[in-house]
Order: C-alpha cells, then sequence, then structure tokens
C-alpha cells in the first residue's frame, strides 16, 4: 500500500504506556506516520524492550529500530506526583496507548471513565494478552502464552513433532496486535473527528490476532467433527506445496494451489500423466495425496541448485522462491530498493532500518530511538507548560527523571 500525504498523523498527540512489543507498536506505527508519540518510562531501567534480543554496545536492536521518533519520559506513576503529571500529559493527548498488565490502570484511578473526565476526546487503545472481556481478561501474558492457548501453536510444527511457537524467537502475534492497534486508533481519531461522541475504546489482544488466523478451523470442526492437524510446512490444500532442498543443500518453498497451476508443474517435473490421474483431478484430490507428489517433486529438485530449481519453476509462472537467510536477506537488491533506508543511528552505526509503514516516500524524516528519559524536561515544558523551577523539584522528589 502506497499513501502520498507527508505525515498524515502530524498534529495527533498519543502518550505510550506499556513495555515489550505489542503496545509499544502501535506507537511505532504512529510515531512513524507523523503522531508526537510520549512514552511513559519507568525510572532506573525503562523499557524493558531497551535490553530484548539482540544486543549492540549494551542497547537492543529490537529497541533501536521499533522506537524511533518517541519521545522518551520518565515518570513514577506509583507515587501521586508522576500520577499527576501523567494526568496533565492525559488532558492534552489524542491517544493512550495501554500495554500495562490489565488491572493497572484502575488501581491507579485511570478507569475508562475517569480517562473520559479528564479528557472527553481521548482515544483510549487498550492492549493485552487476552483482552478486556472473558474469563481471562485479567491474565497478563506473551506471545507464546497467547500462541499456546488460542492453539496456533498446535498447528505449527511437524506432523509427527511436538507443538512450535510461529515464527520461532520473533513475536509475531505481538507484531500484528500493533498493526491492529494502529488501524484500530486511526478508526477511532476517524470517528471522533467525524463526530462521534463518545468513541468506543479499542481493545485489542494477542490471542485475537491469533485465533483471527485459524478461526475458519474452528468453524470446520463444528461442522465436519474433525480437527485440522500440524502438517509441517504444508499450506492448508493443494500440492506440492513447502519447503524442498536443492542439489547445492539450500532451501526453497513451493506452492502449487490451482489446476492450471498442477499441470504445468506436472509438466515441468517429467509426469505429464499426473495430469490425466483421476486422484489429482481437483485440490483435495491432490492434498489428500500429497505425500506421493511431494515425494517425486523433492526428488526432482534435490538434483538441480536453488538458481536452476528457482528458474524452472518461474519459467511456468508457479509460485516459488529461496528460503532467505539474515545473511542473503543483506544483500537481497528487492528489500534493498523498497524496505530498508541507510540512517546513522548513535548506537549502531551506518545501518539500513526499515522505512515508515505504509510506505510513504515524503515521510521518511526521522529521529533515533531515545535514550531514557531525553525528553523528560522538554515535554514538561514545552507540552504542559511547567516553569524550570517546578521541573527541577519534580525531578528533585523522584516524581519524574531526565536523561
Amino acid at each position: 500500500m502506497t499513501i502520498s500525504s507527508a505525515k498524515p498523523l502530524a498534529g495527533t498527540r498519543v502518550i505510550e504506556l506499556g513495555e515489550l512489543i505489542a503496545g509499544p507498536f502501535v506507537g511505532t506505527l504512529l510515531a512513524d506516520n507523523g503522531a508526537e508519540v510520549i512514552k511513559i518510562e519507568r525510572p532506573g531501567r525503562g523499557d524493558v524492550l531497551r535490553q530484548f534480543g539482540p544486543i549492540v554496545d549494551g542497547t537492543s536492536a529490537f529497541w533501536q529500530v521499533n522506537s524511533r521518533n518517541k519521545k522518551s519520559v520518565v515518570l513514577d506513576i506509583t507515587h501521586d506526583g508522576g500520577l499527576a503529571i501523567l494526568r496533565d500529559l492525559i488532558k492534552s493527548s489524542d491517544v493512550l496507548i495501554d500495554s500495562l498488565r490489565p488491572g493497572v490502570l484502575d488501581k491507579i484511578a485511570l478507569s475508562d471513565q475517569a480517562l473520559r473526565s479528564l479528557n472527553p476526546r481521548l482515544i483510549v487503545v487498550h492492549v493485552s494478552a487476552f483482552g478486556r472481556v472473558g474469563p481471562n481478561s485479567r491474565r497478563g501474558g506473551y506471545d507464546p502464552v497467547a500462541q499456546g492457548f488460542c492453539g496456533l501453536s498446535n498447528l505449527t510444527g511437524e506432523r509427527d513433532g511436538p507443538p512450535m511457537r510461529a515464527g520461532g524467537a520473533v513475536p509475531v502475534c505481538d507484531f500484528m496486535t500493533g498493526l491492529l492497534g494502529a488501524f484500530g486508533a486511526v478508526l477511532a481519531l476517524h470517528q471522533r473527528n467525524g463526530g462521534m461522541d463518545p468513541v468506543p475504546s479499542v481493545d485489542v489482544a494477542l490471542y485475537d490476532v491469533a485465533f483471527k488466523m485459524i478461526a475458519p478451523l474452528i468453524s470446520y470442526y463444528e461442522a465436519t467433527g474433525k480437527a485440522w492437524q500440524r502438517d509441517g510446512n504444508h499450506s492448508l490444500g493443494g500440492a506440492p506445496t513447502g519447503h524442498f532442498m536443492t542439489a547445492d543443500d539450500k532451501w526453497i518453498c513451493l506452492s502449487v494451489q490451482n489446476d492450471e497451476q498442477f499441470a504445468r508443474c506436472a509438466g515441468l517435473v517429467d509426469r505429464p500423466d499426473w495430469v490425466s490421474d483421476g486422484r489429482f483431478a481437483t485440490l483435495s484430490g491432490r492434498t489428500a495425496h500429497r505425500d506421493e507428489i511431494e515425494a517425486w517433486v523433492s526428488s526432482w529438485i534435490r538434483e538441480r541448485d536453488r538458481a536452476t530449481v528457482i528458474a524452472a519453476f518461474e519459467s511456468k509462472s508457479l509460485g516459488v522462491g529461496p528460503i532467505q537467510s539474515i545473511e542473503d536477506m543483506a544483500s537481497n537488491e528487492h528489500l534493498s530498493a523498497r524496505d530498508l533506508k541507510l540512517v546513522e543511528d548513535p548506537v549502531l552505526g551506518s545501518v539500513r532500518m526499515p522505512r515508515t509503514l505504509p510506505i510513504n516516500p515524503n515521510a521518511e524524516n526521522q529521529t533515533p530511538a531515545p535514550v531514557l528519559g531525553e525528553h523528560t524536561r522538554q515535554v514538561l515544558s514545552e507540552v504542559l507548560g511547567y516553569s524550570a523551577e517546578a521541573i527541577a523539584q519534580m525531578i528533585g522528589h523522584g516524581h519524574a527523571a531526565s536523561a
């Protein structure tokens, strides 16, 4: 998707409360598209994302990439002084992202009703593991927990192997939830600006996005009594589909779906007889006999190097591509042309980082991920109008902290 206007969310102020990935990724997407995102961090260590995953010079690469364009304000909201500052920020903001453990805002007297009393036009985006409705609504949790609970992990892995987390170490449901939360925030802003009053809170959960992907399989089970089982790298239907090793010990992904594609594939791999074989005449038939089909295709692919295999399948307009490593991706021409931009990062150095999404060539100006408390004084002064003396007193009492 490409949009034309620069910084479409310019003039929108967002308060971000929460840590790690799902909730903060809502803020990342809004900030990349022009919103002023003020991230509230706890004193001392800040967001645990600063120490999450691969570390470069003491700082997380995930933090540096996903916290660009944000402002870091350190507040101790467990005490009245810091909470008072947060309340003042809420009064002057458009969106509040809440990914604290469910119930925390209620404990500090910031229920939805209280928030709307402070700011009737405020959009509240709640991000949690299980959502705000249901018997698990008060439970915390992370990506692996949500994947396991909704059944996604049980559908991931080899047919006879153990359940596995989709995406491996990459928290895919966190990022998907962030996308959904940002979409919900923009929809709510659209409703508010169109005159809706009040605008309902946005409620997104890791469990929701994971379940949404497998929901048709629940309907299938209820209609047939059959539970879909994990099946490695196969798609939901058709054959051949999956990952195959080539003669030079490299992997490719192949996906052949409809009848026309299967006929072209059969001719390519020297099995034209498959086209007249009644067992393979339909998608469901090929799915039922995929082991036989894929054993032959796997052998055919294993006799050729990856470049030859990919060229052969592409010549027949079939869905094929390499399984790329991080090293492969770093030198990939398409990735370089479309998705990466060279930046000078104060921690990582001269590196390429993702462009703004949705892709907007006119909105590529970015600021580095902030150091802890980098913008505390600026925000308290410029946004809230506090005097230098008042700010010094707040910092001196431990209600706030500055870099």
